[in-house]
């Protein structure tokens, strides 16, 4: 008798212990996983499945809906998955391309949508060093997981072949019928409910990992066409603000655009503050040069550092040197549709004359008259190309037709155009 109430308090204690243990609600972490991969993503994940091992959950899913992104940041996702003690699992909901290929393979299963698709992982620049890493890497990632490697090198190496699957010279994506069929899908779902019913979890609790602010705002800002855009735009907003008296809105907008493009990109873990000092040192340089007459040292000093920075903050390599080809030839193009159109535009005029002057100052708000054209000054202060010129003692706002002058220099009026005069330095 007494050895039966012993073993019944024994199992009461069981009993009790995996009440207290167990969760009995089946809490699985789904961390969303879309856009761009970068570091801003691989935080996400790494925050979720921390989360999920303090929460004991009994899945984590990570649903993916990505074209890729950073091969490191891909790879360091892979490397927390693999080594994550609570099961993963890949739902590809439409595309895990590139990079997100790479994240469903770490999984332990993956399932997929009826329209689902992973592959495409080609590397850029697609250099012979670079297809072969990130080959080995997905190689290694499929052997852990069971699964055919073969499949997983031929997503990144066109020079695999695999009969009846893959041709020589093309990429591999394998439709959500091909994964079932060779072992890369353990489930073909179109929703949450039946990815549940699959592993045979009745009423789960759910628990949802999305991407903070600073994760959002660093893999938009990082993006390298975003990135791209930013500076184009930034860049081109500081332009149009040094050829308007005092300082104003392009001033403010270019420079918002330059440090969230800087600040994100340094946020997302491709640019170091070295590219940021560059590029502040660069804007100094050019501040400096812009106060000299002619152009030497600071001028040129300032534009290498300059295209240093932006060298940086895109990622560097073969890509970022087209990206800075291209953006010079566009402003260039742009710089010249402005010296020729800007001038006589609604919008210059609009613009152009918007600091206050104050006849005690010496300056003049009459009409211009025309008979101006053909008259001799002294520029007041640097025209760049807009300015003050001192003409009969009187004091016009002036602009140059593309040219800067240095103060103190002698010029004529060349044509007056509206309240617009326009002027150029006597040789």
């Amino acid at each position: 008798m007494k050895k039966l109430l012993l073993l019944l308090v024994l199992f009461l204690l069981i009993l009790i212990e995996s009440k207290l243990y167990s969760n009995p609600d089946d809490t699985i972490y789904i961390i969303h996983v879309s856009g761009m991969i970068n570091e801003g993503v691989y935080s996400l994940v790494k925050r979720g499945i921390d989360k999920a091992i303090e929460d004991r959950a009994r899945y984590i899913v990570l649903e993916i809906e990505t074209f890729g992104g950073l091969v490191d940041s891909a790879v360091k996702i892979r490397d927390s998955l693999l080594d994550s003690p609570i099961p993963t699992i890949a739902y590809v909901k439409n595309r895990a391309w590139s990079a997100g290929a790479l994240i469903a393979i770490a999984c332990e299963k993956i399932a997929f949508t009826e329209s689902g698709s992973m592959g495409a992982a080609e590397p850029r620049p697609m250099e012979e060093k670079n297809v072969s890493a990130l080959r080995a890497e997905f190689s290694a990632t499929a052997e852990r997981r069971k699964r055919n490697p073969q499949i997983a090198e031929a997503m990144v190496d066109q020079s695999v072949e695999i009969k009846d699957l893959k041709p020589r010279g093309k990429l591999l994506t394998l439709t959500a019928s091909q994964a079932k069929k060779y072992g890369y899908a353990d489930f073909i779902v179109n929703n949450y409910t039946e990815l549940w019913k699959a592993l045979k979890i009745k009423e789960p609790r759910i628990v949802n990992e999305y991407l903070n602010w600073s994760e959002r705002f660093s893999q938009i800002t990082s993006d390298p066409t975003y990135s791209f855009l930013f500076l184009l735009g930034g860049l081109m907003l500081l332009f149009v603000e040094l050829q308007i008296p005092g300082f104003g809105i392009p001033g403010i907008l270019g420079i918002t655009l330059i440090v969230l493009t800087f600040v994100g990109n340094y946020l997302a873990g491709l640019a170091g503050i070295e590219a940021i000092l560059l590029f502040i040192g660069g804007i100094i340089l050019l501040l400096i040069e812009l106060h000299t007459p002619g152009f030497g040292i600071p001028g040129i000093s300032g534009i290498i550092a300059l295209f240093i920075s932006i060298y940086l903050v895109l990622g560097g390599g073969i890509n970022a040197l087209r990206s800075i080809i291209l953006a010079s030839i566009l402003m260039l193009g742009i710089i010249i549709l402005f010296i020729r159109y800007l001038p006589e535009s609604f919008v210059w005029k609009r613009i152009a004359l918007k600091e206050a002057t104050k006849t005690e100052a010496g300056y003049t708000v009459v009409t211009i008259d025309q008979n101006l054209i053909g008259k001799e000054g002294i520029s007041v202060t640097l025209l760049r190309p807009s300015g003050i010129v001192e003409i009969d003692n009187r004091r016009y706002d002036c602009i140059t037709e593309g040219e800067y002058i240095p103060s103190g220099s002698r010029v004529i009026v060349t044509k007056v155009i509206g309240n617009k005069i326009f002027v150029r330095k006597i040789s």
